[in-house]
């Protein structure tokens, strides 16, 4: 619980945006999570680096969210703020095939900008959630095209401090990782695409989509990917091999379209999916010695 003058003092940074108390569950796509100690969605940059400051300053912990996929938030909620990226950091614009783009707007958005300027690249990242916050620090990937492939440079700030440019040749990229500072928050990305026939970037784009929802499961409460990849062997294969494939606690179930993911089905419970998370990182271990990793974030309180 957060010190009153806390919350007085963030709705008088950013009014109307301040939200104690606030079930995570509103805001994650797993659809699950305990309540945020206070959540924060500014509406500008501004208010979003004053928040940030002042939180810092008060010793509040701080958690920046995007779109709240790739996370699974206990049902004891998240201790201190969540910032929101939504709304705030919400700029796009194009230069040629130099887009400019705000870590809160959703990938899929930046992807249908993309096709409609005639700028091409990013389309095998078509069906990927999140913001592009997240694709940045995740260096998401998919057929073999990764976000670092086209970052040309990344604006990130650390609460209570000035921003700062790193051109994308300094990052330390690597899978499922960008190599950006601990501690700093993106708040845009610089990307050079190809310039191309916005027909032709739709129809690719359209096909990936298509491929996809064939092979995912699309419509369904999850937070993509739960395991990271081996280098030689992906995880859902290791999940299928030891057959886990429509294995279920509670209502967290492994997906029969593709084993990697876990899916929120019949009211699960993020402690039903921390333990399906569990058995199967023990159940691939014991069976084949490899050590699943984590790609799903897992914060907050464990529930009383």
């Amino acid at each position: 619980m957060l010190d009153q003058g806390i919350i007085t003092e963030l709705r008088a940074i950013a009014p109307g945006c301040v939200y104690p108390d606030e079930p995570m569950a509103k805001h994650t796509s797993f659809g699950l999570g305990g309540p945020a100690d206070v959540y924060v969605q500014p509406l500008d940059e501004g208010s979003l680096k004053e928040c940030a400051a002042f939180l810092k300053d008060a010793g509040v912990a701080i958690k920046i969210l995007g779109r709240g996929t790739n996370l699974l938030v206990r049902s004891g909620g998240i201790e201190g703020a969540v910032l929101s990226t939504e709304q705030a950091l919400s700029t796009l614009r194009a230069d040629g095939g130099v887009v400019t783009v705000g870590s809160g707007i959703p990938l899929s958005g930046l992807l249908s900008f993309c096709a409609e300027s005639g700028l091409t690249g990013l389309e095998p990242l078509a069906g990927i959630p999140g913001s592009v916050g997240g694709a940045a620090v995740m260096n998401a990937g998919s057929y073999d095209v990764w976000f670092a492939d086209h970052l040309e440079s990344v604006v990130v700030f650390e609460p209570g401090e000035g921003s700062v440019q790193v051109a994308g040749s300094e990052l330390d990229a690597s899978y499922r990782r960008m190599g950006i500072p601990e501690g700093h928050v993106v708040e845009r990305v610089v990307l050079t695409l190809a310039e191309e026939s916005p027909t032709t970037v739709a129809a690719r784009l359209q096909e990936i989509i298509e491929r996809k929802w064939r092979t995912q499961p699309v419509g369904m409460r999850s937070a993509g990917c739960v395991f990271r990849n081996f280098p030689d062997k992906a995880a859902w294969a290791l999940i299928d091999s030891v057959g886990l494939v429509g294995a279920r606690i509670g209502g967290a179930v492994v997906s029969d379209v593709h084993a990697n993911f876990i899916l929120n089905d019949r009211g699960a419970t993020p402690e039903d999916v921390e333990e399906l998370i569990t058995l199967i990182r023990e159940r691939v271990s014991d069976h084949t010695g490899r050590d699943l990793e984590t790609e799903v974030e897992i914060v907050g309180r464990r529930a009383h």
